[in-house]
């Protein structure tokens, strides 16, 4: 089926002069069984395409275990490289508020870029690795005031990125919800007669790594908000 979907991409892209970048397009299997584990041989353009386990999709790191260790460790390697810009103006004697406006616009927003897919699947480890990079800024920034991340959450007025993650991904929810092409994902529970009790439904996947999906996290972050409404 997937060589005949192929076969019809290359039809239409030949038909309308278009040209497949065969180098760029990978091929990912996605298999929780071992004993049918096998590698796909699909082609385009009588050229097989290469079989990855992990492949970058639109800045996000994406791999065939589902997991997101990839991604983060991706993700917190960039974001340190970043700090050039705060030890550079620290040594110029920035101001806080220039060195936050900094951290804010060249380093957090990369870890926090398309939190919604990722949040609800982080294991300790990965929060921790990126609260950890979040901790060296604050030390660069508050220079000899940094007692710990804590109190430098609280100096700073800062909430942890776990804390932001959550807000983040219940907002774009809410979002998503209220849009009338993207509600759908969004089932409300039949017979929501009664204020108790969830609102929306949560989606069944036959694995627990499927289940905590970012559809189903959205899920909860909607009926932990509908519940504290009551």
């Amino acid at each position: 089926i997937l060589q005949t979907r192929l076969n019809q991409i290359q039809e239409y892209a030949d038909v309308h002069q278009l040209k497949l970048n065969k180098k760029k397009t990978k091929v990912m299997s996605f298999n929780t069984s071992r004993k049918y584990d096998f590698l796909p041989k699909l082609t385009i353009g009588g050229e097989q395409l290469e079989v990855v386990d992990q492949t970058k999709l639109l800045g996000v790191m994406i791999s065939n275990d589902l997991k997101w260790n990839q991604h983060i460790e991706y993700i917190v390697k960039k974001a340190r490289k970043r700090f050039w810009y705060l030890r550079r103006l620290s040594i110029l004697g920035a101001s806080t508020d220039t060195l936050m406006d900094i951290y804010h616009s060249t380093t957090r927003c990369l870890m926090e870029d398309t939190a919604p897919v990722f949040a609800g699947a982080l294991t300790k480890t990965n929060c921790e690795d990126l609260e950890h990079v979040q901790k060296g800024a604050f030390k660069i920034i508050l220079r000899g005031n940094y007692r710990d991340y804590n109190n430098a959450l609280e100096i700073l007025d800062q909430e942890t990125l776990e804390v932001r993650r959550k807000a983040i991904s219940l907002k774009f929810a809410k979002k998503n919800f209220n849009h009338p092409k993207m509600k759908h994902l969004f089932p409300i529970r039949k017979n929501n007669s009664t204020r108790r009790g969830p609102k929306f439904v949560e989606k069944w996947f036959p694995t627990t790594r499927a289940q905590n999906g970012p559809i189903n996290y959205l899920i909860r972050l909607l009926n932990e908000s509908w519940d504290k409404k009551l």
